[in-house]
């Protein structure tokens, strides 16, 4: 969730984050990239999901204290 909201602050300031991790068969007029690219709705989605999670996490440990 730390991660998401970092990325989502990055974001505020740039439009979108594209990072190229490396390139899968090069070959002189071919070239396959492989890497990340996150956008708005990428990161509302992250945020989202991780901060569910956490929430079902929170509560179902405290849910199951008593057992």
């Amino acid at each position: 969730m730390f991660v998401s909201f970092v990325l989502f602050w990055r974001q505020t300031a740039t439009h979108s984050i594209q990072q190229y991790l490396w390139a899968w068969i090069p070959k002189s007029d071919f070239r396959l990239k492989i890497g990340l690219l996150i956008d708005p709705l990428t990161l509302v989605m992250s945020i989202l999901v991780t901060t569910v999670g956490i929430l079902v996490m929170v509560y179902s440990d405290s849910y199951m204290c008593h057992d």
